[in-house]
């Protein structure tokens, strides 16, 4: 059963993380806010992906054999989109 929750974007969010359950299994908000920082820095949301997904990755072989679906989308905010 998928999880939704609503939010209002405020002037301090930078950027918005929509992970598969193989995302959360291992990672914790700050450990996915801690991997997607440095490529908010840099403008690459991409990149700040393909990283979360490495990083579940890696959580996942630690802890299990078999590793779950990991799917990860970076949004990066810009002041102007909050209200």
């Amino acid at each position: 059963m998928p999880e939704i929750k609503s939010r209002y974007i405020g002037i301090n969010d930078k950027f918005v993380v929509i992970g598969s359950d193989g995302v959360w299994e291992f990672l914790s908000n700050q450990d996915v806010a801690e991997v997607v920082l440095p490529f908010y820095k840099i403008n690459q949301p991409e990149s700040a992906a393909n990283a979360i997904v490495k990083a579940a990755h890696s959580r996942w072989r630690e802890e299990e054999e078999v590793v779950d679906d990991i799917t990860a989308v970076v949004i990066f905010m810009e002041p102007i989109m909050a209200y």
